[in-house]
């Protein structure tokens, strides 16, 4: 089932060219959300490299500090 311009087609109503199209585009879709999720991952490891560095430095101004 596909809807196209709010019209539902079943797989029937569609040649067989287009049935290899609505695969694809949900193969498309598909791989367009694990690359949603790799980017989300991605941007997390970013976040905690970067709070590791920040608390790095923090350490290191801290002995600084105390010497």
């Amino acid at each position: 089932m596909i809807t196209i311009d709010d019209v539902r087609y079943t797989e029937d109503d569609l040649s067989e060219i287009a049935q290899t199209q609505v695969k694809r585009i949900n193969a498309i879709r598909s791989e367009a959300s694990e690359l949603k999720m790799l980017l989300d991952e991605k941007e997390v490891l970013i976040s905690a490299y970067a709070n590791a560095i920040k608390v790095s430095v923090e350490v290191v101004e801290e002995e600084v500090e105390e010497a």
